[in-house]
């Protein structure tokens, strides 16, 4: 059997095992006009009752005992950081009972990274927290949210999976909340790690594998603010000016997060307008718009008033900016933070 995996065979090891389910909405519990509305089903705004997901998978008891907690059923892309600040605080409460050994977490997809992401720097706990979804509603001919649903109760269940921080359970394999991405629109197998690639996958014939380690496993657990500080992305592409650095500082931004060109290049104007933005206190964050690798440290002479995002996309380094700036405003301390986190 391979290194990191584990096979339910084991009666016993079923009923030692009590997961929460948290339903936060998206396609995985979305009802469409007809079993081939693959794409427009969200305008009709038709969801599962109330324990009708579950009840769909009694597969789900061979992996332990699946409890539903009650949450906000939404589309991802309604979801807000006081959703996130809400979700978390629930997650963390439920790790911190002695009989709930994983929490998982039903999640729209258009944003699931990002809540993962935030996850993984706030919840404080070796127990797992896995969060899915569906690229098909749960009307569909072939939806795919009921296997997904199973394999990250799997994994919750699965005693090698403590330790390794948030994870995402998406079409038979296992990511890391900091790496993965949503790379697709439609497609099942839409999410990826582009940089690192899986941390495992969950096999057919019932095994849990794990074939690395997560990134930066030390990265640091924030303390739950009452609010995030406001921080806006801006978007590098030909002809673009300061107007929108403008308006974000404008609103009240305390942060920046410029989703430039390449390995992190703004345009001349927008750099200009960020420069500005800077020496008024406002934190610039440099990522890329290209969807993997680093944005290297500044170069001395270049820009000096702001931090990288190092391989993170532009609305995971927003997550982390936002919560570092709950804790300091100082451009090495972020930096640092970005640098491990």
């Amino acid at each position: 059997m391979p290194v990191g995996a584990r096979r339910f065979t084991d009666r016993e090891e079923h009923t030692i095992s009590h997961v929460a389910l948290i339903l936060t909405g998206g396609t995985i519990d979305s009802l469409g006009a007809s079993r081939l509305d693959l794409a427009w089903y969200p305008d009709h705004g038709r969801r599962l009752a109330a324990g009708a997901l579950v009840a769909a998978v009694p597969e789900l008891a061979e992996f332990g005992t699946v409890r539903e907690i009650p949450f906000r059923r939404l589309s991802s892309h309604a979801l807000t950081s006081a959703d996130w600040l809400d979700l978390a605080r629930t997650v963390q409460t439920l790790l911190d009972r002695a009989d709930c050994d994983g929490v998982v977490i039903t999640h729209g997809t258009n944003t699931l990274e990002e809540t993962a992401y935030f996850l993984r720097l706030t919840v404080n706990s070796d127990k797992p927290v896995v969060l899915t979804g569906a690229m098909r509603p749960a009307s569909a001919l072939g939806a795919d949210g009921y296997l997904n649903l199973v394999r990250a109760v799997q994994v919750a269940a699965a005693p090698q999976a403590r330790g390794r921080g948030v994870l995402v359970v998406m079409n038979d394999r296992i990511h890391d909340a900091r790496d993965v991405t949503k790379a697709s629109t439609m497609r099942v197998d839409a999410f990826v790690a582009p940089d690192s690639g899986p941390l495992g996958s969950t096999d057919t014939d019932g095994l849990v594998v794990f074939s690395r380690e997560r990134t930066h496993p030390d990265s640091p657990i924030f303390t739950l603010p009452d609010v995030l500080p406001r921080v806006d992305i801006v978007l590098s592409y030909v002809d673009a000016d300061g107007v929108f650095v403008e308006a974000a500082v404008a609103a009240g931004a305390k942060g920046i997060v410029c989703a430039a060109t390449g390995a992190g290049w703004p345009t001349p104007l927008q750099q200009t307008a960020l420069e500005r933005a800077a020496a008024n206190n406002v934190v610039v964050c440099f990522a890329s718009r290209t969807g993997s690798g680093r944005v290297p440290h500044p170069v001395p002479g270049r820009v000096i008033t702001a931090v990288t995002a190092d391989s993170l996309s532009p609305w995971k380094a927003k997550v982390l900016l936002a919560l570092a700036l709950t804790r300091t405003t100082d451009l090495g301390a972020i930096q640092h933070l970005f640098d491990h986190s």
